[in-house]
């Protein structure tokens, strides 16, 4: 059976590098497969756009837009500055996909 410390180096090892990529490329997937989180990605575009401006094009409502704006923001893959989204590079590569 393995000792407490055992367990806890083993929660707190880190992914390896493979693995990181492995999960990263997973998380693009799921990002780009979505249908809301696609027209987010295509409607901010390489120059970004305020929420409002995102809102009148689409019809996404107030909580939806929340929700997957943050996971877009959690992946690394959308930023807000000064009330505008932006994509990061690694939004704008899945863009480039997408499109």
């Amino acid at each position: 059976m393995l000792e407490e410390d055992e367990l806890d180096d083993i929660i707190m090892t880190k992914p390896s590098e493979r693995e990181r990529v492995k999960m990263e490329h997973e998380f693009m997937h799921k990002a780009a497969s979505h249908p809301v989180r696609r027209q987010l990605i295509k409607k901010i575009g390489a120059f970004g756009s305020t929420k409002d401006e995102i809102q009148q094009d689409t019809d996404i409502d107030d909580k939806l837009f929340k929700y997957h704006t943050e996971y877009l923001m959690n992946g690394d893959l959308l930023n807000l500055v000064n009330g505008k989204y932006f994509l990061t590079e690694k939004g704008l590569e899945l863009l480039s996909n997408i499109n």
